[in-house]
């Protein structure tokens, strides 16, 4: 494919121009992104890190309060006090304040037999725990934490109405007299909001955060996105507990939480749908001591915000010089190519047989003038008026020697190697000779034509081939009208560098009178020589 020397200046200054961007696009662009992932993922990692730390923590301190209680000597009678006793409303006030200060929403403490026996406000008395988990760990001697539940009795919500089933979760240890014998359970009621706050107050980007999970993969505090969550109707009125983590595409756990309730820690930089049907970035911790997971996640387009503000920045950037950059490329490849250019059609011209045309070097700018751009012109013009004079005088002395071959009297032909072969060339005589009124008339037919007897082509090629020359060949030919006359000629064949032959070259002349007169110069001899006899 032809491609001017304009378009090739144009292309390569349109190439090293662009090149350090498209360097910074290719190479510096990926490098940055791996950097700012890794940067991206370490904190979503210590944000996971802090938060399930937080929760732990949070954990301890109220399993600590629960163990404060249990030790308090003034609490192991309260297993079987009841409202006559003088230090019943003592240990209720004892149970509000502790409710109180702390942010629990009850306290209650039980019998061995889990019939509770003094209790906050919230709670009451009478009823029967013995069924429960909390109760039946206590019993047994163990500090235990529920995990998220359903409440089974009515309380408080945050709509300042009464709920059966709202969330909650309880924190029991036994309660032990002074001789270390376990007669009752110490339970408190913990206020499951405060967990959402722990969740919700570490605060990155508009789309981050933290929630915790259960074994079943539902949601233990509230979303950051409740309110959109309750528009689709993912939710009724809560996160917790009605919201299970599925991807709204496949139905299925979403990939962060699969993998997190399964007991594994990890996390994800490529990017997974969450809940929300959102591609985030995940990381997640499995707390065993609690049958809970810690997930933090942050919606992929934010988080790789900068990078792909980077890649636009690129893209703006390549759009908004490429426009300048083929302008200017389009001036300076058209100043620079314009004479070369001219040089080409000139030199098509020439080819064509046109050998008057010269390029114009006043029109050239100076600058170009004075260089290799201006040399170049003039020394084309040089060759050209050298080129077109010896071609005159190359045709003046063809003309001269096409003057003197058509003055002779004898045939000068040039035809095509081969028994096939045909004139290429001949003079007036040969074409007289012949019977044509003009040599344009008989280029072009076959030489095996003109022999009355076509070996005598064959004779004169293998001839030719074995000496190259053949001298005062004789052979019977006819003319254009079938008239029949003999020839003599000398014919000698022409090799190009190969030694391939090309063409064959000849010179003959019409030798019928002399072939009559001796034919007759034979016959007297022959009749001399019989009157002797």
């Amino acid at each position: 494919m032809y491609i001017s020397i304009r378009n090739h200046i144009i292309l390569l200054l349109i190439f090293f121009t662009l090149m350090p961007i498209l360097l910074l696009q290719i190479v510096a662009y990926p490098r940055i992104h791996s950097d700012l992932e890794d940067v991206i993922m370490d904190n979503l990692e210590v944000i996971g890190h802090k938060q399930a730390e937080l929760v732990s923590t949070w954990m301890r301190e109220r399993m600590k309060d629960v163990l404060v209680i249990a030790a308090n000597p003034f609490m192991s009678k309260s297993a079987n006090i009841t409202k006559k006793d003088e230090d019943y409303y003592d240990t209720v006030q004892y149970l509000e304040r502790i409710v109180s200060e702390y942010g629990y929403k009850g306290a209650f403490i039980s019998d061995n037999k889990g019939a509770v026996k003094v209790a906050t406000s919230e709670e009451g008395t009478g009823r029967d725990i013995s069924n429960t988990d909390f109760f039946k760990n206590a019993i047994q001697g163990k500090t235990f934490a529920t995990s998220v539940i359903p409440s089974k009795v009515p309380l408080i919500n945050e709509f300042e109405e009464k709920e059966v089933g709202l969330p909650t979760m309880f924190i029991s240890t036994p309660l032990k007299d002074k001789d270390d014998t376990i007669v009752g359970v110490v339970t408190l009621r913990v206020h499951v909001g405060i967990l959402s706050n722990l969740m919700q107050s570490y605060k990155f980007g508009d789309t981050g955060e933290t929630y915790l999970v259960n074994k079943e993969g539902f949601m233990l505090t509230e979303s950051r996105f409740t309110k959109q969550l309750k528009k689709i109707g993912r939710v009724k009125t809560r996160s917790t507990l009605e919201m299970k983590l599925t991807d709204p595409e496949t139905g299925k756990l979403t990939a962060g939480v699969r993998q997190c309730v399964a007991g594994e820690d990890g996390s994800d930089a490529k990017g997974y749908n969450d809940y929300g049907g959102v591609t985030v970035l995940g990381v997640w911790q499995w707390l065993p001591e609690y049958n809970w997971g810690v997930i933090t996640e942050i919606d992929k387009n934010e988080a790789y915000g900068a990078a792909y503000n980077l890649k636009n920045i690129v893209i703006a950037l390549l759009l908004s010089i490429a426009f300048p950059i083929l302008l200017v490329a389009y001036l300076v490849g058209r100043r620079f190519s314009r004479p070369i250019l001219e040089l080409t059609e000139i030199t098509k011209k020439m080819a064509s047989g046109d050998l008057t045309q010269r390029v114009d070097v006043k029109r050239l700018d100076k600058p170009l003038i004075k260089d290799e751009i201006g040399v170049l012109a003039s020394s084309f013009n040089t060759m050209a008026e050298t080129l077109d004079k010896k071609m005159k005088e190359t045709a003046e002395s063809e003309s001269k020697l096409r003057e003197l071959f058509d003055s002779l009297k004898a045939g000068i032909y040039q035809c095509e190697p081969g028994v096939e072969g045909r004139f290429t060339w001949v003079n007036h005589a040969a074409a007289e000779i012949f019977g044509y009124s003009a040599p344009e008339d008989m280029i072009g037919t076959k030489v095996k034509d003109i022999y009355v007897d076509q070996n005598d082509r064959k004779k004169l090629l293998e001839k030719l081939e074995k000496d190259g020359v053949w001298k005062d060949f004789v052979s019977f030919c006819k003319k254009k009208n079938g008239e029949q006359f003999y020839t003599e000629r000398t014919s000698n064949i022409v090799h190009d560098a190969e030694g391939k032959p090309v063409r064959i070259d000849g010179l003959f002349r019409d030798i019928t009178e002399r072939k009559k007169q001796e034919d007759e110069q034979k016959k007297a001899a022959k009749i001399r020589e019989s009157e002797k006899s």
